[in-house]
């Protein structure tokens, strides 16, 4: 935490917060008094000296365990929530720790979400697309937008790595600060259920919340679908401002469950219905992307994007809906709209260099890939998201679908199944490999995927004549080479689970890998050479 230096005492630090050190020695106390704050962390290896520590519970470890390690850290002061025996360190007893984590770390960084506009998206699927579109947008329209989401932090012209899609408190008032200090007014964020269940965004307040879906992710976390759907729920209970504008995927058969019916909501879907008040009509769908012609209660205008597939359209509605909420002008949203691309997200793999240019509709370089083979590298990594992403390439398809697939390890079990019947329905081809298998067997999971799978296994050597069929390859990157060796005219290859991700996680090691890379490197093995402009 070094973008903050406080000459604020420890002791002075918790009176503004609110905090009264009853059961604190004289001694303790007078420590404190000279002791300025120089942090506030809940990880009892980031501690140092001066740093307020907060034990924490979590779901596999336990903060009141690390006093010892935090101590010796330098640590001013503990906040826990009974006192713990044995530890020479100051320990200030609290109802609950992780209700100040956020609270503090705002205040020590000076509350710097106060004076920002706050757009938060929710849901299963949908958020890294629609935050942005919505970046762009904002853009567009004169604003300094920032992106809090799960590819990475924007503001400005300055792109941070993200390891969480909503940060915990320690790495997101930091930003918020340093967002704030660049000039940023409006900062749009995907909320995930995580952080609203961990209290990460507590303190913030969102003049605009959209909710795209609700699948099933995440049950290793929360257990069921109904403690899921209430953590989502907590970000339009707990986390709007007064008028708050809240839009919402009328598609959606939880909507209700998680908004309350006291709160007015702006539905958006593909189709005209029932609380239905942005839609399209004139829908064309192709390989190169999607036109059609919006509708709202403000009026239509028509949008031209390079994304595919029905469930960007449900994106594009989402961002037109905000827009809308927000009484902002549609027709330069819809220009905006028109040139964003989003990485892993049906990203196709292209290969200019490898091919002589030729002329696209705009009279330019149109950039094909190896024999004109569509490769596309996707996130999806739940069986909703997977359907869909399958869903918008069939129709694209004369050929086979060759879908390549994992489910991560560590993570919720009983999606593996569900999502090797949805690649068994949608695709002709399956590669069933690895994802990130963290610290499970690779073939566990794989045994786990294929439980839901009929028995039509087929070795590599059939990939390239095969009707239908599975494969298994635990190696993902022989996985994808084999896919994009075998396939033909009119075949498509998705690369489904990673996405942006450019690791995988083995045991507890990240190892570099990116789906895209490897695509690329296969594409190029099957891809003639350029003909030199002297032949």
């Amino acid at each position: 935490m070094n973008e903050m230096q406080h000459e604020m005492s420890v002791l002075d630090f918790l009176e503004q917060n609110s905090l009264t050190c009853r059961g604190l020695t004289p001694v303790q106390l007078e420590r404190l008094r000279n002791q300025p704050v120089r942090g506030v962390t809940a990880d009892s290896r980031k501690v140092e000296p001066g740093h307020v520590f907060l034990a924490l519970r979590g779901t596999s470890t336990d903060g009141h365990d690390f006093l010892t390690l935090a101590r010796e850290m330098g640590a001013a002061l503990a906040l826990v929530d009974h006192l713990v025996e044995g530890v020479d360190l100051p320990q200030l007893v609290v109802d609950e720790p992780r209700d100040l984590w956020a609270p503090l770390l705002s205040s020590f960084f000076g509350h710097p979400e106060h004076g920002l506009s706050f757009v938060g998206i929710t849901g299963t699927n949908g958020k890294t697309t629609t935050t942005t579109l919505l970046f762009s947008v904002f853009e567009r329209l004169g604003f300094t937008p920032g992106l809090i989401g799960t590819i990475a932090y924007r503001y400005r012209d300055r792109v941070e790595p993200s390891n969480f899609t909503s940060p915990d408190p320690e790495i997101l008032y930091p930003l918020l600060a340093r967002m704030k200090s660049a000039g940023v007014d409006t900062v749009l964020m995907e909320v995930s259920s995580h952080a609203l269940a961990q209290k990460r965004v507590q303190g913030i307040r969102f003049s605009a919340a959209v909710l795209t879906n609700l699948t099933q992710d995440h049950l290793d976390f929360h257990g069921t679908m109904k403690e899921y759907a209430a953590a989502k729920s907590l970000l339009f209970s707990e986390h709007l401002t007064p008028g708050a504008k809240i839009v919402a995927w009328t598609g959606n058969p939880h909507l209700r469950e998680i908004i309350h019916p006291k709160f007015p909501v702006l539905g958006y879907d593909a189709d005209p219905g029932p609380g239905t008040d942005v839609y399209v009509t004139n829908l064309v769908h192709s390989i190169d992307g999607l036109r059609f012609l919006a509708h709202t209660p403000g009026g239509s205008v028509a949008v031209s994007s390079p994304l595919i597939g029905s469930h960007n359209v449900q994106n594009l509605l989402a961002a037109l809906a905000v827009v809308y909420a927000l009484d902002l002008p549609l027709p330069a949203a819809a220009e905006a709209l028109a040139g964003v691309t989003v990485p892993g997200r049906l990203a196709r793999v292209f290969l200019p260099e490898t091919r002589a240019p030729q002329t696209g509709e705009g009279g330019g370089p149109r950039r094909v890939s190896a024999g004109d083979v569509p490769v596309f590298v996707d996130y999806a990594h739940t069986p909703d998201a997977l359907d869909r992403a399958q869903s918008a390439l069939r129709p694209l398809t004369r050929g086979r679908l060759i879908t390549i697939f994992g489910c991560g390890g560590d993570r919720d079990r009983t999606k593996r199944p569900l999502m090797g019947r949805s690649v068994e329905q949608f695709s002709d081809l399956a590669v069933v490999t690895s994802d990130n298998p963290r610290t499970e067997a690779p073939g566990a999971i794989i045994d786990m995927i294929l439980s839901g799978m009929g028995p039509e296994r087929i070795p590599a050597g059939d990939l390239a004549t095969a009707a239908r069929g599975i494969l298994v390859e635990p190696d993902r990157a022989a996985a994808i080479a084999a896919a994009i060796a075998a396939a033909g005219p009119g075949d498509t290859v998705l690369i489904a689970g990673k996405g942006h991700e450019d690791y995988q996680i083995i045991g507890t090691i990240k190892h570099h890998f990116d789906d895209h890379e490897h695509a690329v490197a296969a594409l190029k093995r099957r891809s003639p050479p350029v003909p030199s402009s002297k032949e």
